[in-house]
């Protein structure tokens, strides 16, 4: 097999576990112990091809033959099999839901306001207002999100106990929805949320609940992990603090000119409401700064690395030939933290973005694998980020003088966490132009 023949292999049983531990330090040593741009490997019972370069990147992005969900299914092992959450009918024309006031909460950032924003925007109102619920479907998919390891030696084919975890976590996630279709159809009650529109649309059952399972992964890890590294860039960052602020009071003040007069109107409530009153296309189009913020913190912090499957025959990557059934990864670090196509990669500059071509950014996926759920995720995180810059005055503490903007931990694929430790001290403003 011209896949295994020419191609060169790396890491043996054990050392593939640093695969799930320490995954950006397991695909660049093996670039570089391999001295190629294109290796392979084997994990669980399946032999994976890492690639890396502009050509190979262009392939991966662009074949239709190399299935995202199926290389999420079964080397992840998140989503249920046969079920298709990237169907996305008409939910843009509901992403206003999410601008309501108490679907903030009035608390700093959190991972736990933008699940619950997003749960808001793309299931049904009645598990939205259900607490309870809520924090069960976060608690089940903080399982699903988490790392599986194999089992060593010559059970290796033995998904493991993490593994079954998820499945659990899958299933229990799947009856939530699955039993929300079902009480909402059969009791003849219609709501004002994206269940109903479904519904009126009459997609599918399992297009349904495939939908609404989906889309809360990026909420569960990813939209509120960008979130939090804009506030934490932010707080580094002085000019950009205050742009962007200035930014999001300029906009309040063109929907709500009354608002940001006097210091008797500035609450968490007087907030809550002037954000409401931005519409959708002003959020989208009149805040270029926090735009440019976003993208970079994309780069900056996101340690993610794409697997696909070739669902189709043998692919040619690289001059290798790539069996059917096999799978591919590509690290975005290859082209987000490059010194060719980005300058300086390790240091946060929102600027380089508003001169540099943008043909080889791929922060929300390239070709025919954009992010479906990019428009929500962006309004979610300019909406938390906005009302926190407005509300709080942020500042940057580590238990010692603060010298440098922390550095993310690549490795740490959920949560990107900063390799050293750091926090930010939210003070609460006086004013609206305090």
């Amino acid at each position: 097999m011209v896949f295994q023949g020419t191609l060169q292999s790396w890491a043996n049983m054990e050392e593939t576990q640093s695969f799930f531990e320490t995954p950006f330090d397991f695909l660049v040593d093996g670039f570089k112990a391999t001295s190629s741009s294109i290796f392979w490997f084997r994990l669980f019972k399946h032999e994976v091809t890492a690639i890396s370069g502009s050509a190979a990147r262009n392939v991966f992005f662009q074949e239709r033959t190399l299935n995202l969900y199926e290389g999420f299914q079964v080397l992840i092992g998140t989503i249920p099999t046969d079920l298709d959450p990237h169907v996305l009918s008409g939910i843009y024309k509901r992403l206003n839901i999410i601008q309501k006031p108490e679907s903030l909460a009035s608390k700093v950032f959190s991972k736990h306001v933008t699940f619950r924003m997003i749960i808001r925007a793309v299931s049904s109102h009645d598990i939205a207002e259900n607490d309870a619920m809520v924090s069960r479907l976060k608690y089940f998919y903080d399982i699903i999100d988490s790392p599986g390891k194999p089992m060593l030696g010559p059970l290796s084919w033995i998904p493991g106990f993490a593994m079954a975890q998820k499945l659990w976590a899958s299933t229990s996630v799947y009856r939530i929805f699955n039993n929300a279709v079902h009480e909402r159809k059969y009791a003849k009650i219609k709501r004002d949320d994206t269940l109903q529109q479904l519904l009126d649309a009459r997609e599918s059952w399992q297009c349904i609940v495939g939908f609404m399972m989906g889309l809360p992964i990026a909420g569960a890890r990813s939209t509120g992990t960008i979130g939090s590294w804009v506030l934490i860039f932010l707080s580094y960052e002085e000019h950009w603090y205050l742009t962007v602020r200035k930014e999001v009071q300029a906009l309040i003040s063109m929907y709500e000119p009354t608002t940001t007069t006097t210091t008797e109107s500035f609450s968490g409530e007087s907030i809550f409401h002037s954000l409401s009153a931005i519409p959708l296309e002003g959020w989208e189009s009149l805040t270029p700064q926090l735009d440019l913020c976003i993208r970079e913190t994309l780069r900056r912090a996101q340690p993610h690395t794409a697997v696909r499957r070739n669902t189709g025959p043998e692919l040619t990557i690289a001059d290798y030939e790539i069996p059917s059934g096999a799978f591919v990864v590509y690290p975005f670090s290859d082209t987000l933290l490059n010194p060719a196509t980005y300058p300086n990669p390790l240091k946060w500059d929102p600027a380089r973005h508003s001169s540099t071509s943008q043909e080889n950014f791929i922060g929300w996926g390239g070709g025919k694998h954009m992010c479906k759920g990019q428009r929500l995720a962006k309004l979610t995180m300019k909406l938390v980020v906005a009302y926190t810059l407005m509300r709080f005055d942020l500042a940057a503490v580590d238990g010692r003088e603060v010298r440098a903007e922390p550095i993310p931990d690549w490795n740490d694929f959920l949560t990107c966490r900063p390799q050293e430790g750091c926090s930010i001290n939210f003070s609460e403003r006086r004013g609206w132009n305090d």
